[in-house]
């Protein structure tokens, strides 16, 4: 377990004083009274009696469940309670708001509106989405490295506040292009081509044809087909090959794994149509463009 560090403190105790900055690990009277990032490995993780502010949640290593018997590292960031709804109203032009009641009340600036039941509008958020799990990552990586928070994570953080309100924006848009009259049924449709997302994420490797990521969606094959198109601007197919190539390229740039075994392990059965298909999408055959991409990294 990471010990617990602040970007004002300078040391390993936990700042008393939830006035500003980032603390890592901080006790669970802070959150939401200041940024905070849980950062931790072992097989359980408990905060007692946490408020619930607005969080992103990863796992950096393992797989995560309710329950896991394997270790896990998470690296979790809890907003200031009412940080990302006054991004929201800035990227708005709504900043008259923020100038009238001084950014620190009222809903949706300060503290949230209790009478509005989920009205930060955020469930979950995948791997890809509006570039979130990148930043989390390097922000991970830069304190894997032993720097210190300071001045610099915050504006981290900052960073991914727009990122996650532009990801939820590309959300709605999604959703509207679903051409429902009601708002439920268009909500409904969307959470179950979010399900064919995630079954087809978690079966790259596998054959995967309509009928399948239709079951998982449970829609007929031809609703299916027609709404993840107009949702996602892709075919169910081209999502598919998309995301192979994507999980292909990251195996090139992050194993040594052999050529032919990066084919198998993205869901590609032919090394040919493999080397064409990326090629295509990258502008090099797989073997080319990892050392050109191990030559840039040198250089």
């Amino acid at each position: 377990m990471i010990r617990p560090f602040t970007a004002s403190g300078g040391g390993t105790g936990v700042n008393p004083s939830p006035t500003g900055g980032v603390a890592i690990n901080a006790p669970a009277a802070q959150f939401g009274a200041r940024h905070v990032i849980l950062w931790g490995r072992g097989r359980s993780h408990h905060v007692h009696e946490f408020a619930g502010p607005l969080s992103i949640k990863s796992v950096v290593r393992g797989s995560g469940f309710w329950k896991t018997d394997e270790p896990v590292e998470t690296f979790c960031v809890f907003f200031r309670r009412g940080f990302v709804e006054q991004a929201r109203v800035v990227l708005a032009g709504e900043e008259d708001r923020l100038l009238d009641n001084s950014g620190l009340d009222g809903p949706g600036l300060g503290a949230p509106d209790p009478g509005a039941q989920g009205s930060t509008g955020f469930e979950t958020l995948r791997a890809r989405d509006g570039g979130v799990l990148a930043i989390l990552k390097e922000t991970h990586a830069i304190l894997t490295r032993g720097r210190p928070p300071g001045a610099w994570l915050e504006d981290r953080l900052a960073d991914l506040a727009v990122t996650l309100l532009r990801a939820q924006a590309d959300v709605r848009r999604q959703m509207a292009r679903i051409p429902a009259a009601r708002p439920a049924t268009r909500s409904e449709i969307y959470r179950r081509l979010r399900r064919a997302v995630d079954f087809v994420e978690g079966s790259l490797a596998e054959p995967l044809d309509l009928e399948a990521m239709a079951r998982a969606a449970c829609l007929s094959p031809f609703h299916f087909h027609r709404r993840f198109s107009e949702s996602f601007g892709e075919t169910p197919h081209q999502f598919v090959r998309r995301r192979r190539l994507e999980t292909a390229r990251d195996l090139l740039l992050r194993t040594g794994l052999p050529v032919t075994v990066v084919c198998h392990r993205s869901g590609f059965e032919s090394l040919g149509s493999f080397s064409a298909l990326f090629r295509r999408r990258f502008g090099a055959p797989p073997l080319r463009y990892r050392r050109e991409a191990a030559s840039n990294s040198k250089s």
